[in-house]
Parts: structure tokens; C-alpha cells; sequence
């Protein structure tokens, strides 16, 4: 489509047009693949260290990107050595569950395969880093013997269904992980070539043979990447307004959100941006499945198959209003939708860490990960402690924030289970320091290839220096989420946090405030371009209004959506700001970028 408004065959006017010839390369790619088969067995079978260009859009597909060490691109191009090329796998699990034994198996994979660690994304995935193209088979096989795919991860269709993952006791949320995994695998590609290419180990079908169709998905699936997130009312833990699709459930059934989206591009700020999912309907239990699919379906017929910068639905729905995406839903699913009901205040967004009671009488305990990094090293063996306390649980389960959830621990066992954390470095989460456990960060540099600048490796330093900033206007215990992403796909989800940090170029960012801590408002950017050492001098005045002006009870975030960026904004020093010309190289690297996204 090219995003004009059109007359569709059933009389209703307004909406993008579907069908308009105009399109990227990537959906020449698509439709040209055989269904994802491409020629990926045949570069498989090859001694190169990387696969050729239209080649790495269908291994998204199949759960991988291919990147290469940013960290070694100046020295190897000095030698005139190729890029260093690697992969990043990642699986799809819908509500982030996982059984003990395949959290062992998935742990064990890290050292065969990958660099050692594990990383929990904030779609309830986990990811591998530095995977060798010539291990991609071992390490995909593997983790399907093991009943855990990669398929659906990535690429333009449903990625990973997220859900509340914590069981509660007093409140009924099995429903909600049964439901994500339900709809992922509604949502699935039919085709078979993930099977041929990492399990069976068959080679693909010839371009003369007709592989088999894609009932849902057609020949160029859908125009971008779709999110569908389960949240449970009053508790949004999966930032349920950022999804494509959010269900809550109500009254018997559930509220349908549509259009939640964060990326923007920093070389089109006036016609890309973040949106929060707007309320679209109720629907009962039983026809869940159906409407989900009717949307899904009018953004594979409307959406921007052209531009893919604005190729997600909620450029579709703001192109064409939601007035006519309702009608058009409502047309596919064949009945009257109801309408959306207003929902409960959301009490914020529960990071499920410590101990908590599951409705079987067994406990569960969130165990915080920064940046969602499992990995072992100087006083904190993370990888070695989780691998020792699974024994005690029957269930992982990862969150959207990316920690750990060990559950089905019987109570006699929590004594063991805190001793093994204890032994190995591993704090509790009522001991760690407030900033350190809501902080959250992409993986940015050196393996993403849309970083503009750090995210992760920045962080222990960034929450040194900020929670040093707070301690010194007596904010030391005050509970603060800080999102930072290394540009502005906002895979942490920066636009709806109290404090977003996203990245403009290496070495400096933009500051995002007065998101809440209930997900339901786009924070306000009040500074960019700030050096990443000047970041906590940049919101001292900020801190210091905060500290003699919020009212009793108000969170950071409430205190700058009230008062507003005209009197925050002049409040940042001019500090930081970034050498000349630099401003261009971050745009054009924005103007193209398309990120790996959360999970």
C-alpha cells in the first residue's frame, strides 16, 4: 500500500488502500522465498562465516538475525579484514514458561553454541549471542528436541505472545498463559521450511516443486512485526498499551486493545512515533481467537507494504481511523463488536520479584536480572546459582522485565533455594537498591545493527550515577523506572517509562520523563542530545523539583506529567551537547534502521 485513502469493495470509505503495487524489497524477498526456503540450505552447506543479504530477512523468520562485533569493525577494516559475523538466536516462548529441564537444556547451550551467557529479552524470550552461522543447526535442533522453537521469534508476523507470568495466589491468571499459547499457535507459519532447514536437516524443496500455502500469512506475510500481549487487570507488567494487540480480560471475557507501538525514527519525528493502544472492543472467551485474527488480517490487506518505517498498525489505524479499522474488524468477524469497556485503574506495573504465594500452595521467587543478562562473573555467578536453585522448582517462567520466576517451590525448599542465591553473590530483591531493580536496557552495542550507542554496558555505571544523584536530594528509597535503549526502536520500552534514555548517537541521548508506572502514558522528551556522563547533572534540577514540589504519595513520573515539559525543559542545563555534523550521521543511521525488537 502507499498509504492512501481508498474506497474498499464493500462500500466503506476512508483506510489505507490494499493491494497498491508499490512495495520494498523486502516483499519482493518474501514472495520469492518458496516460503522462507530461499537458498538457506545451500549457504548453510557453505564455508562462509555469513549469509548473503536477502538470505538474513528470512532467517528472521526462523528466529535469527545475523550481526556482526561492532567492537571490531575499526580494527578489522584497518586490515581489510571482513566483518566479524555471528548470529543472534532467539526462541519464542509464549508467557515466557519454561520447564526446568528446558531451562537446563537452554543453559547448557550457551557454552556449546553461544558466548557463555543467556539473555532474557523483555518479549519473555531468551537470546543467544555470538552463535557461528555453522552452529545455528546444532543450537536450533537442539532446543526443539527439547520442545522449544525458534520459529515466529522474528520477522514480519506474530512475534512471541507475551502474558502476565506470575501465578498469584487469590487470583486466577493459569488463563492467561493458556491464552498466549493458544494464540501463538494460531499465529505460527504453516510452512515447513523450519523443519527441513534445522531439524529434519533435509534440504529444501527446488524452485520447480510448489511448496505448501500460508493459509493466514500468504506469499509476503505481514507487512512488519505484530505484538500481542495478555495483561492482567490493575497489574501491567507487559506494558499491555505498547502491543499491537493488548487483551485484558473483563467481565467474562475480554477488552481488546489495538495500535500500541514505540518505535519512531530520530530522521522522521513528524511522521513516526511512539502510540499507546487505543480501546477497541469487548469480546467473549469464545470469539477471542476470531477477533485477534480479523486484525491481524486488516493489517496484512492495509498496512504499508511500502514504507517500512510506517509498516506498523498503528500507522494503519491513525492512516485510516479507528473508526473504519473497527468496521473493518467488525465486517471479518461477522458479528457486532461490543464496546470497550472502561478498564480498572492500573496499580502499576508489579516486577513479581521476591517471594510469592502460588494458588497451589507452592511459592514462586522473581529473581532480578540486570538487563536481563544471565551470565556468571566476578562476584555474581547468576548462570551457576539459577542452574543449582531449578532444582527446587518445577517451572521457569520469564517476565517481560527481563527476570527470572522460579516456580513450584515447596515451602520447605525456600531456605535451600535462598541459600544457593545467598552462596553464589546473587541478592535477593529486598536487597538490592530500588533504581538497580526497575532498570531496565537493550542489549545496544556491540551486537544489535541499529545501535546508535550503549545500553547495557553503560548501565551499572548509568544507576551508580543516578542513584548517587537521588541519594544526595534525599530520593534514595524512591521508586524509579529507568528505561534505556541504544536508539529509538525503544525495544526497553523507554516512551512509557518515568525516565526513558535513548540513544542518538555513541555517545549521547535523548531524556524521556513522566511515563507511569501503570504503562499508560507516553512520556515527554525535556532534553537531547545529553553526554552519557552528564546524564545525572542533566536531571539533577529535575530531581531537585521533584524533591520540594511532588505532592505525597507521587512518583516521579506523575510529578512530570502534572507540571509539564514548559517548565521542565528549561530546568536542563545545557550541558553535553555533541560535536558538529554529527547530528546528520545519527539521522541517516535512523532513517534506516529497523530494529531486532524485543522478543
Amino acid at each position: 500500500m502507499t498509504g492512501t485513502d481508498a474506497t474498499n469493495t464493500d462500500g466503506l470509505t476512508s483506510g489505507p488502500a490494499p493491494d497498491a503495487p508499490a512495495r520494498s524489497a523486502v516483499e519482493d524477498v518474501k514472495e520469492a522465498s518458496r516460503f522462507l526456503r530461499g537458498t538457506l540450505a545451500d549457504e548453510l552447506a557453505e564455508a562462509s562465516d555469513h549469509f548473503s543479504h536477502d538470505n538474513t530477512q528470512l532467517l528472521k523468520f526462523h528466529g535469527v538475525y545475523q550481526q556482526d562485533d561492532r567492537d571490531q569493525r575499526r580494527a578489522r577494516a584497518a586490515k581489510r579484514e571482513d566483518l566479524a559475523h555471528s548470529c543472534m538466536v532467539r526462541t519464542s516462548l509464549p508467557g515466557g514458561v519454561l520447564t526446568a529441564e528446558q531451562w537446563l537444556a537452554a543453559d547448557a547451550l550457551a557454552d556449546q553454541v553461544g558466548d557463555g551467557t543467556l539473555r532474557v529479552t523483555t518479549r519473555q524470550d531468551l537470546q543467544y549471542h555470538f552463535v557461528a552461522k555453522q552452529d545455528l543447526r546444532t543450537l536450533i535442533s537442539e532446543l526443539n528436541r527439547h520442545l522449544v522453537t525458534t520459529r515466529g521469534a522474528c520477522g514480519d508476523g506474530v512475534r512471541n505472545v507475551v502474558a502476565c507470568p506470575a501465578l498469584v495466589k487469590g487470583r486466577d491468571q493459569g488463563e492467561l498463559v493458556a491464552v498466549a499459547q493458544e494464540l501463538a499457535a494460531r499465529f505460527r507459519p504453516r510452512t515447513g521450511a523450519y523443519w527441513e532447514l534445522w531439524v529434519d536437516g533435509q534440504k529444501s524443496v527446488s524452485a520447480l516443486e510448489a511448496p505448501e500455502s500460508e493459509p493466514l500469512y500468504g506469499t509476503t506475510f505481514l507487512p512488519r512485526k505484530f505484538k500481542i500481549g495478555l495483561a492482567w487487570p490493575g497489574d501491567n507488567c507487559i506494558d499491555v498499551y505498547s502491543q499491537d494487540v493488548g487483551i485484558v480480560p473483563h467481565d467474562g471475557g475480554y477488552a481488546v486493545l489495538v495500535g500500541g507501538g514505540l518505535g519512531l525514527s530520530h530522521a522522521r519525528e513528524e511522521d513516526t512515533y511512539p502510540r499507546l493502544a487505543s480501546p477497541l472492543c469487548w469480546v467473549p472467551e469464545e470469539r477471542l481467537g476470531d477477533t485477534v485474527e480479523a486484525i491481524v488480517t486488516v493489517q496484512r490487506d492495509f498496512g504499508d507494504r511500502l514504507d517500512r518505517q510506517r509498516a506498523r498498525l498503528k500507522y494503519t489505524i491513525d492512516v485510516g481511523g479507528l473508526e473504519w479499522f473497527r468496521a473493518e474488524v467488525e465486517r471479518r468477524v461477522g458479528v457486532p463488536l461490543a464496546a470497550p469497556p472502561e478498564l480498572e485503574p492500573w496499580a502499576g506495573s508489579d516486577e513479581h520479584l521476591g517471594w510469592c504465594e502460588q494458588p497451589d500452595g507452592s511459592w514462586s521467587l522473581g529473581v532480578h536480572v540486570d538487563s536481563g543478562r544471565v551470565r556468571d562473573h566476578a562476584g555474581t555467578q547468576l548462570r551457576t546459582a539459577l542452574r543449582a536453585a531449578v532444582a527446587h522448582a518445577a517451572e521457569v517462567r520469564l517476565t517481560a522485565r527481563q527476570d527470572v520466576l522460579l516456580c513450584g517451590i515447596a515451602v520447605g525448599d525456600r531456605a535451600a533455594v535462598e541459600e544457593v542465591l545467598r552462596a553464589h553473590g546473587v541478592a535477593l530483591a529486598e536487597e538490592l537498591r530500588p533504581l538497580r531493580r526497575l532498570a531496565m536496557a537493550c542489549p545496544a552495542l556491540p551486537t544489535c545493527g541499529q545501535a546508535l550507542g550503549e545500553a547495557e554496558r553503560i548501565m551499572p555505571g548509568l544507576v551508580d550515577g543516578l542513584d548517587k544523584a537521588l541519594v544526595e536530594r534525599g530520593l534514595g528509597d524512591l521508586e524509579l523506572r529507568v528505561n534505556v535503549t541504544g536508539c529509538p526502536n525503544g525495544c526497553a520500552r523507554p516512551y512509557t517509562a518515568e525516565l526513558g534514555i535513548v540513544g542518538r548517537t555513541k555517545k549521547t541521548y535523548d531524556l524521556y520523563v513522566g511515563g507511569t508506572v501503570g504503562g499508560d502514558r507516553l512520556a515527554e522528551r525535556v532534553a537531547r542530545d545529553v553526554a552519557l556522563d552528564d546524564i545525572p547533572t542533566a536531571l539533577g534540577p529535575l530531581l531537585e523539583a521533584y524533591a520540594s514540589g511532588g505532592r505525597e504519595g507521587e512518583g516521579f513520573g506523575e510529578y512530570c506529567a502534572r507540571v509539564g515539559g514548559e517548565v521542565l525543559v528549561p530546568l536542563v542545563p545545557e550541558t553535553g551537547r555533541r560535536r558538529r555534523g554529527a547530528r546528520a550521521a545519527a539521522a541517516a543511521a535512523g532513517a534506516d534502521a529497523e530494529a531486532e525488537g524485543p522478543g
